[in-house]
C-alpha cells in the first residue's frame, strides 16, 4: 500500500547524523507535515519541527534518555553542524552525469564491435 503525504496527518523524516565538530552521533527528527494545529500551550514546543536526540556514546542504537532531566538533551539549533552518516553505499546515490554518459558510449561501441546496431542511430 502506498501512502501519500496528502493523506497523512503527520509526516516526519528520521535520520542518523554526526555532529561535525564533536563526531557525536544523533538521531535527527524533521517534521515535514502536520495537518492540524498543535494543542500544546507552549509556543516554543508548538513550533518545534526539527531536533536531534543524542545516542549513547559508542552505541548506534540506544538514545540517551532524558525523561527525568530538568532540561532535554536534544539539540534544536545546530542543524548546520551536522552531516549525513556515511553508510555502506556512500553519502549519495547520484551518479555523475559524465560518468553515466561514458558508460553508455562504451556499451554502444561494444555492441558495434560485435556487429550489432548502434543505439544512437535509432530513435524510439
Amino acid at each position: 500500500m502506498v501512502t501519500s503525504i496528502e493523506n497523512s496527518d503527520w509526516v516526519c523524516i528520521i535520520n542518523p547524523e554526526v555532529k561535525s565538530d564533536t563526531d557525536e552521533l544523533y538521531l535527527t527528527f524533521k517534521m515535514l507535515k502536520r495537518r492540524y494545529r498543535s494543542s500544546e500551550e507552549n509556543e516554543k514546543l508548538r513550533r518545534l519541527e526539527y531536533f536531534n536526540q543524542p545516542f549513547e556514546p559508542g552505541n548506534e542504537i540506544r538514545l540517551i534518555d532524558d525523561i527525568e532531566l530538568d532540561k532535554p538533551l536534544a539539540l534544536e539549533s545546530l542543524a548546520t553542524q551536522f552531516e549525513a552518516v556515511d553508510d555502506k553505499r556512500g553519502k549519495t546515490t547520484v551518479v555523475d552525469r559524465g560518468e553515466k554518459d561514458d558508460k553508455k558510449k562504451k556499451k554502444n561501441s561494444q555492441l558495434e564491435d560485435f556487429g550489432y546496431f548502434s543505439l544512437e542511430k535509432h530513435s524510439y
